[in-house]
């Protein structure tokens, strides 16, 4: 059956994104790119500059054979405008105020305690206040407020759909009534790969995955420079893709998921479980109580040569990845970014580089450089939010 094809984007968008990957660029390069007459290219980057949203930051460099008019290079003004970016999880929430070209001007994080999920909502619009507050902008300043969600957002945008139950107390319809500027939310991975493709045009493709291992597993998908999102909320839950039919019980119900393998959740309460059941642990030397046990004890046990924690990390590496080369094989996206706090471990991230080069080496070598680690930050989902906010109301 036919359906209506997606909002074609305005000439305005087309060219600013345009700038946002090329700058600096020419206004005839633009029009090659977009396929947008010289003229309207002219015009529209006439106002523009006119609006103080793009800036003349010189001359291209002549071409040997080139003749006529001197080609002017545009880029897009970083304090034209500010984004609001807020990422919460179990880990802590986050807020950062960026400039158009994605640097994080001011930032606040308030680390995760048992109090944080039940008053979410009000703290968030507390964080938000106090770095509005902070940095002295003027709110019409702003060009909007993203919020980077462990889950998905609802399609009447009212309620958080995830499977952590702690954050039932989040209200998006609060936290819209409380700003005087538009506020966009979304997956946190989805949020991070519109980051990375807004504010990293020079390593960044247009087609590209982002593969989010954290406390929860996500893979977002960038094709031709728009995130793919799916018929349903399932689409990039990868953490729910079956690695071993036969292995522990998921929270989804099905046997074997990778999330049971190599999210941090799950390797921190097997961790926590080794520490109570083997009184021979290298666990034991790096906490007191079982409840102590962190991700980064769990590092470092398996750099201090534990041997069952060298197991439990092996086979979360192992089973990445089976799932980083089905992504490859299947989808071939360009690139695939993995990105976690696991992985921002040297050691780590070169014991799964292994894995994953073993997964590619049948279909040779242009294929195991497809996938690489993305340095990780505890502020990279709120600087994800900001570009979500960008991505919606400047874009």
């Amino acid at each position: 059956m036919y359906s209506k094809k997606k909002k074609i984007p305005s000439n305005r968008r087309r060219i600013l994104e345009c700038i946002y990957r090329n700058a600096p660029i020419a206004r005839t390069e633009i029009a090659e790119i977009t396929g947008i007459t010289p003229a309207t290219v002219t015009n529209t980057a006439a106002q523009l500059i006119a609006d103080g949203i793009i800036t003349e930051v010189g001359e291209a460099a002549p071409e040997e054979s080139s003749s006529g008019r001197k080609r002017i290079l545009v880029d897009i003004v970083p304090q034209c405008a500010y984004s609001i970016g807020v990422e919460f999880s179990e880990k802590a929430l986050t807020a950062c105020i960026c400039d158009m070209k994605g640097a994080i001007c001011f930032h606040k994080i308030v680390p995760f305690t048992d109090d944080l999920p039940v008053n979410i909502t009000q703290q968030i619009i507390d964080i938000i206040r106090r770095l509005v507050e902070a940095s002295a902008l003027d709110w019409k300043q702003f060009t909007g407020i993203g919020i980077a969600l462990p889950g998905h957002i609802s399609v009447d945008e009212t309620t958080l759909i995830t499977n952590r139950r702690i954050w039932d107390q989040f209200s998006p319809v609060q936290i819209r009534q409380s700003f005087p500027v538009p506020v966009a939310m979304e997956n946190n991975a989805r949020c991070m790969a519109l980051s990375a493709y807004l504010f990293q045009p020079d390593v960044i493709p247009d087609n590209f995955a982002l593969f989010h291992v954290g406390r929860g597993m996500f893979c977002a998908t960038m094709v031709d420079g728009e995130l793919f999102l799916g018929h349903h909320y399932i689409a990039g839950e990868i953490g729910h893709t079956i690695v071993n039919d036969s292995g522990p019980l998921c929270e989804c119900g099905k046997r074997g998921c990778l999330q049971v393998y190599a999210s941090e959740t799950r390797l921190v309460r097997t961790a926590r479980m080794l520490y109570e059941s083997s009184p021979h642990t290298m666990l034991r030397t790096l906490a007191d109580t079982a409840g102590d046990i962190s991700l980064e004890n769990l590092v470092t046990a398996y750099y201090m040569g534990d041997s069952a924690v060298g197991a439990l990390i092996n086979d979360a590496l192992r089973y990445l990845s089976i799932s980083a080369a089905n992504i490859v094989i299947t989808m071939n996206p360009g690139k695939i970014f993995m990105h976690g706090e696991l992985l921002s471990h040297e050691g780590i991230r070169s014991d799964l580089m292994e894995h994953i080069n073993r997964q590619l080496t049948f279909i040779g070598d242009p294929y195991t450089n497809s996938v690489e680690v993305m340095p990780y930050s505890i502020t990279n989902g709120s600087r994800g939010a900001c570009a979500l906010a960008i991505h919606r109301f400047f874009l």
